[in-house]
């Protein structure tokens, strides 16, 4: 733990947040038996694996075996220090700190690494920039471009656009700074020129700072602001250290808090219609870079929510691309997919100049349809359905998407409609749709086995934990009643040269005792917090997280202490030995190193007897 932060500080914050509202910003966590789950957002997944104990105030996953206090995952996933951490926890549960203590662990100010610098870059050429837009005469035109595209001064700053001018600043600007020019190579603001000087990649465009999920500026959108046929309309930073775009999303930082409020995303096509939504107060719009979402784009967004909106243009070529898009992500995401649809071919930004920023509110919050809505309005364009040939054309197509419909209910919904419409038996629609669903069963089966929601805790217990061997149980065990049962640590006392058998374990009740001494109650998240060594810390976790009795009795601990005792001696021998082979090794005493290796497997023939008799 570190010792620059007081003691006091971290007490406070630790006792007055709670581990589920600060994982809960960053992941979306479902109530499971004792526990929360979600998906882990350390690594990628289908199905949840991992779980917050609210009780401990810990978390785990059981795919990747990260695991630890609020702290812990704050460091994780934020990627700063300790005293960082707490108070960016104390920030997140609204903690009051001493100003002081504040600016001092400042993570602007103690960081150092190099993807921190080229933050700093990014945040220093978005701000030079911005400037210029708002305070140049040199960004006048690309400040009345905005203003005409219905962006107000508030959105331009809360959004902190600005202006690239058609002639080289950025390295100027840099060197006053004394920035170091390789990192400049590096941050992708620059292009290098053959003699190996740099020019500025963006000129004459409007820019929109791209930010991570936690808001640093780490890379650039560039629109034209007069056409050019011989330029890209929108150039993007190249990928970079900071910059993948396969795994960021245009304004999510902002976006993710109201996602979860309102319990879907809506994805737009551009940067532009965000902007459009977000000034009319629809806050939870996001946008990828110029492509199809990416797996890792879909799977930032499955950790946020359950149900994710199209919201592209209206007109013919925005209708194809919602299609298209809707059958990309069905196969790859348990995402439940809907569409926002717009009226009169309009794109979001058209809508809210001819309609008003309220009336698109209320279209983004009410005009939602399901996948099969938009592919019966889809299917219908440009058919001629008073024409038989059409018709049977029209209802094919539908079937074929109704057949990846789960939902008994939702099937026997459309299939009225159906037969309605066009005045069919509805048993025979019933024996298409069971040819369709017959045809694709297979890929159905698959793509359910993917989007089912089971919790990993719900798998017996071996699959929750490794096997371990009876002394290694035996350990373990003891250890849990060291940390939980004061009367426990007193009777440990009557055994003063008594020893675990792994490393481990002993360092755990080493640290103990110390923490004993400081505190005299045991909180696994506190205990956790005196532990430096991640392998230590996740076996303290995985302790906490076994089901183990909350009693203990005298012969349970008297078993502990005889099989840990009976199997220690031996395990000493055999490291001993493992010892002497390598030592013999390096004196290339080829002799001694067969003779002890035959000792060495007469000790291991034993000890595996030894655990064979034990099971």
């Amino acid at each position: 733990m570190s010792q620059r932060i007081p003691e006091q500080v971290v007490e406070d914050v630790r006792n007055n947040v709670n581990i589920v509202d600060i994982i809960g910003q960053y992941v979306q966590l479902s109530k499971s038996g004792k526990n929360l789950f979600g998906l882990c957002p350390f690594h990628e997944e289908k199905t949840p694996s991992f779980s917050v104990a609210e009780e401990k105030q810990i978390f785990h996953c059981f795919s990747c075996h990260r695991g630890g206090n609020v702290f812990k995952f704050i460091m994780e996933i934020e990627n700063i220090n300790f005293p960082e951490a707490v108070l960016k926890v104390a920030e997140l549960g609204n903690v009051q700190v001493d100003e002081k203590i504040s600016q001092e662990f400042d993570s602007t100010q103690s960081e150092s690494s190099k993807s921190i610098r080229l933050k700093k870059i990014h945040a220093d050429a978005a701000q030079l920039y911005h400037h210029i837009l708002i305070n140049t005469e040199i960004g006048e035109e690309a400040l009345n471009y905005l203003h005409e595209r219905g962006l107000s001064d508030d959105i331009i700053n809360d959004f902190n656009l600005g202006y690239a001018p058609d002639r080289p600043i950025l390295e100027a600007f840099f060197k006053e700074r004394m920035v170091d020019q390789e990192l400049l190579r590096m941050s992708g603001l620059f292009v290098e020129r053959g003699d190996g000087t740099l020019n500025d990649r963006f000129r004459n465009r409007v820019l929109f700072p791209i930010r991570d999920a936690q808001g640093a500026t780490i890379a650039f959108s560039g629109r034209l602001l007069q056409k050019n046929d011989k330029l890209p309309k929108y150039l993007n930073s190249p990928e970079t250290e900071l910059f993948n775009k396969r795994k960021i999303l245009f304004n999510f930082d902002k976006a993710k808090s109201e996602i979860r409020k309102k319990h879907f995303g809506i994805l737009f096509e551009g940067f532009m219609d965000v902007l459009a939504a977000y000034r009319s107060g629809v806050k939870n719009g996001i946008a990828s870079m110029g492509t199809s979402l990416t797996n890792e784009q879909i799977y930032l967004l499955e950790r946020t929510t359950d149900e994710l909106f199209l919201c592209y243009d209206g007109d013919k070529p925005g209708q194809n691309a919602t299609a298209r898009a809707l059958e990309l992500l069905e196969p790859i995401t348990k995402l439940k997919l809907g569409v926002i649809r717009i009226p009169e071919k309009l794109d979001p930004d058209e809508y809210v100049k001819k309609y008003g920023e309220n009336a698109f509110e209320k279209l983004a919050l009410t005009s939602h349809e399901t996948k099969l809505a938009f592919y019966m309005r889809y299917f219908q364009a440009e058919r001629n359905l008073a024409n038989e040939e059409d018709q049977l054309a029209y209802i094919s197509d539908v079937m074929q998407k109704l057949a990846g419909v789960e939902s008994p209910v939702e099937q026997d919904l459309y299939l009225n409609q159906i037969a309605n419409r066009f005045s069919l038996e509805k048993d025979s629609l019933k024996l298409q749709l069971l040819e369709f669903i017959n045809k694709t069963k297979s890929k159905h089966q698959v793509n359910s086995a993917r989007k089912e929601n089971l919790y990993y805790l719900s798998r017996s217990s071996t699959d929750n934990f490794p096997k371990y061997s009876k002394a290694e149980r035996a350990e373990r065990l003891l250890v849990y009643r060291l940390l939980h049962d004061p009367n426990i640590r007193i009777r440990m006392k009557n055994y003063p040269d008594f020893s675990f058998i792994h490393e481990e374990y002993q360092m755990i009740y080493i640290l103990s005792e110390g923490y004993f001494n400081a505190y005299p109650e045991y909180e696994t998240a506190r205990f956790l917090d005196f532990i430096d060594k991640e392998k230590i810390r996740q076996i303290v976790v995985s302790l906490e997280l076994q089901n183990l009795s909350k009693e203990s009795s005298d012969e349970e601990f008297e078993d502990c202490i005889n099989v840990i005792g009976r199997q220690s001696p031996l395990e000493q021998q055999i490291n001993n030995l493992k010892q002497q082979i390598t030592d013999a090794k390096k004196l290339n005493n080829i002799e001694r190193v067969t003779f002890l290796t035959i000792e060495l497997i007469k000790l291991l023939q034993q000890q595996q007897n030894d655990k064979s008799a034990s099971l």
